[in-house]
């Protein structure tokens, strides 16, 4: 879903989020040069799982109204806190999705990408590199690391372009 008309502010996480960062990767041609042959030949595609979400520290009546629809439908909660799932569809060069999903079996994908709720929140401040978060343990792969590594430029592109989103954290303006 790629969306002209997004809310602001923008949070994140959020539906509005994922498809300004889609749109953002699309119109990125760095990005789109550096990233080509990506998903061609094997699934590209990456599921993202955000862990520990701080649901009930969270003054969720005071958010508006999508993102309590949001946390309702696509939060999980599991006996270490509530888990958020999101899609990004990429292949050769370009985002072919991103979507808020309910859970990593939703949808097929190559590679599925674990961190707490804060490190993802460090990594979109740019305090994180994701290749140095891999390697730190921070964040967890469940695919071809090989891959990631032979796209590493890419990879850390999109993180680059994934903390130039003007956003808040939902945490921090609902806590």
């Amino acid at each position: 879903m790629v969306d002209n008309d997004y809310p602001e502010p923008l949070y994140f996480p959020s539906q509005a989020w994922f498809s300004r960062y889609e749109k953002t990767i699309n119109d990125d041609d760095e990005y789109n040069e550096m990233s080509e042959g990506w998903g061609v030949g094997f699934d590209g595609d990456i599921v993202f799982e955000m862990t520990d979400m701080p649901v009930d520290d969270l003054d969720v009546a005071a958010m508006p109204e999508y993102l309590q629809d949001e946390l309702d439908q696509y939060l999980t909660e599991t006996e270490n806190g509530y888990t958020g799932y999101a899609y990004l569809g990429l292949e050769d060069g370009r985002c072919t999705g991103s979507d808020l999903i309910t859970g990593p079996d939703a949808v097929d994908n190559g590679f599925h990408l674990t961190a707490h709720n804060e490190d993802w929140e460090a990594l979109l401040r740019g305090d994180t590199d994701i290749i140095q978060g891999l390697m730190s343990g921070k964040f967890e792969l469940d695919g071809d690391m090989q891959k990631i590594l032979q796209y590493s430029d890419s990879a850390q592109r999109l993180t680059s372009l994934a903390a130039s989103i003007d956003a808040r954290f939902a945490r921090e303006k609902f806590t």
